[in-house]
């Protein structure tokens, strides 16, 4: 035995209404997965920090190479922005650019041509696309800024992109490793 419902009667303008609204959520959850799929998973940028520092002198090249500064690095895919500053050249500063070398302390050739002000202070930038080589470099501690000037034309100021890290002020004890992971000796 069946029981039967009355038939209701078909209002055909709440019909179409509800099918277009439906029809309008189903494209809109289209288009959200294949944006979604289309754009990859999101990857945080990575942060590297830079101390500049003078660059190796000799007594007689002492009184040109004067100065400190700070930069950071941020690559985010394969595009790396610098950005940072410098204080107390002995003469103005010339050019800048990010070098590649073979290790940390070790002087190599200039990759990239960054920004700097013809001054004694300020502000050194830029924004570079960096290939697979160039990534892994960064990465292992083997880029660096080097900023020249008048009287120090082969370098002034240099420093390392290193990973961002914590740094313990001056005299304060290090907490946890004192050294850059890819910085570290292994022993036999």
């Amino acid at each position: 035995m069946y029981l039967r419902c009355p038939k209701r009667p078909v209002n055909k303008e709440t019909s179409f209404v509800r099918t277009s609204l439906n029809r309008v959520v189903v494209a809109v959850a289209a288009a959200g997965s294949l944006w979604v799929l289309s754009s990859g998973p999101l990857a945080a940028a990575e942060k590297f920090v830079a101390y500049l520092s003078p660059m190796p002198f000799t007594d007689a090249t002492h009184p040109n190479i004067t100065g400190k500064g700070s930069a950071s690095g941020t690559l985010d895919g394969d595009t790396l922005t610098v950005s940072g500053t410098f204080i107390g050249l002995a003469t103005p500063a010339t050019t800048a650019h990010l070098s590649l070398s073979k290790a940390a302390g070790i002087p190599g050739a200039a990759v990239f041509d960054l920004t700097v002000p013809k001054d004694v202070v300020g502000k050194v930038t830029g924004q570079l696309k960096l290939d697979a080589a160039q990534v892994a470099a960064l990465r292992s501690g083997k880029l660096y800024i080097q900023i020249d000037s008048e009287k120090a034309p082969t370098g002034n100021l240099w420093g390392w992109l290193l990973q961002d890290h914590e740094i313990a002020g001056q005299d304060v004890p290090q907490k946890g490793p004192w050294f850059i992971p890819p910085f570290a000796v292994k022993t036999k």
